[in-house]
């Protein structure tokens, strides 16, 4: 049977009827499920490690980066559910997608029955009034801790349901970090906007070595939010964790750096801040792994009306360098306008619904093309100083709620 042939037949068993979930598996290799109700809409939502994955599918897909979560929608109420996969990863893969990862060209009937395994245990779309609905999505792979979003329309409306999943393997974002012993700065808590302003302002302009004794990228964000919830907004407008940074991240790195491929979770190099490299670290991948926006996020010891306050660090990556100067052997080069990755933020928070307040504070201190600054690879940026500080909500409220502080305005181009 020719490759051809055998992939024809895996789409024909694809988009046959099925009733989704039928397949069979020991659900205790689901793990503890989390669950969660609002209104006459429960959802329970668990994801399996390398080895129950491989145990229900009998394929191992996290070796190929798959991570299946699996979804249970119980649908009380009198109005149909419609479950849209991309709230949970907006890249996820098809079935067919995943099953042709699998394919064996030596044994094309084995093929035809992976394709099949993994159609049955996808979870349908379309939940009836009075129906459960079980089975898996397949997502880009994280561990330590994995954001899931299940969102579904409900009359018309948007209905969310967001979970933190605890995963076996190496740690994406630091565990939760306790703001009474954190060092660096004066705990406080915050309930006024001038002070909060002034405090901002107060923070270290940039990031260091692990010295301390050199200067790296600008600190130019601050992110306001419920505790590790305020990243959900990020991973909804499809941020990643990275991976952290160790021998088999580092030759993942210098593969797609060959090859020109995206590295969603590709990891960043530690930068430091309080005496201690990044609590989390997000990237947005772009064309390849030389171009992908990133971030880098420290816990302060200051809270502002019962929320966390995080300081960060965004830049863009335009390419991917060999170096000597890291065990590593690679490095990226950031684009010098660091000002236009800062207001890419604000813009991606304004179109996932997520921003209540937003405004601009100093702290950064001006670098020019006269007299750049540079980070710790001596890439030069230059920008007008300023911070952006984000205030995010997580009623997913529409923009045209998002209010302007009253605070340092970006300054006008020069004529």
């Amino acid at each position: 049977m020719t490759i051809g042939r055998t992939i024809l037949l895996i789409a024909a068993v694809l988009i046959a009827p099925c009733v989704a979930g039928a397949a069979s598996f020991d659900r205790a290799l689901l793990g503890a499920p989390q669950s969660a109700t609002q209104a006459d809409v429960t959802v329970s939502v668990a994801v399996p490690g390398a080895k129950e994955v491989e145990g229900i599918f009998g394929l191992p897909m996290i070796e190929k980066g798959i991570q299946p979560v699996h979804i249970e929608i119980a649908n009380k109420g009198t109005a149909p559910l419609w479950y849209m996969p991309i709230t949970t990863d907006e890249t996820y893969f098809s079935p067919a997608e995943v099953a042709y990862r699998f394919h064996d060209r030596l044994d094309p009937d084995r093929s035809v029955e992976n394709a099949k395994r993994v159609e049955d245990m996808a979870i349908r779309m379309s939940v009836a009034p009075g129906e459960t609905v079980s089975g898996f999505v397949f997502t880009h792979l994280e561990t330590g801790l994995k954001f899931v979003t299940v969102g579904m329309l409900k009359a018309g409306n948007e209905v969310d349901f967001r979970f933190i999943v605890p995963v076996a393997g190496p740690a994406y974002a630091a565990p939760p970090l306790d703001k009474d012993n954190l060092p660096g700065t004066e705990k406080a808590e915050v309930v006024d906007l001038p002070t909060l302003r002034a405090r901002i302002e107060a923070l270290p302009c940039c990031t260091t070595d692990a010295s301390g004794s050199r200067n790296g990228d600008p600190l130019n964000l601050v992110v306001i939010g419920p505790g590790i919830d305020t990243l959900f907004p990020f991973v909804d407008r499809g941020w990643h964790l990275t991976e952290p940074l160790d021998i088999h991240s580092a030759i993942d790195t210098a593969k797609s750096f060959l090859v020109g491929t995206q590295y969603e979770t590709s990891p960043v190099s530690p930068l430091y801040l309080f005496g201690r490299q990044q609590d989390i670290a997000l990237q947005k991948a772009r064309g390849s792994i030389n171009e992908r926006n990133h971030m880098r996020f420290w816990l302060t010891p200051m809270t502002y009306q019962g929320m966390k306050v995080w300081v960060g660090q965004i830049s863009r990556d335009i390419g991917v360098e060999l170096t000597d100067k890291s065990w590593y052997l690679t490095t990226h080069k950031i684009g010098p306008e660091v000002d236009f990755d800062r207001d890419y933020v604000l813009q991606d928070m304004l179109k996932a619904g997520a921003v209540e307040h937003f405004g601009y504070a100093k702290g950064v201190g001006v670098s020019t093309i006269a007299d750049p600054r540079v980070n710790l690879t001596n890439d030069p940026y230059v920008t007008d100083g300023l911070r952006l500080v984000l205030m995010l909500t997580d009623d997913g409220g529409l923009v045209t709620g998002a209010d302007s502080l009253e605070w340092e305005k970006l300054p006008l181009p020069a004529e």
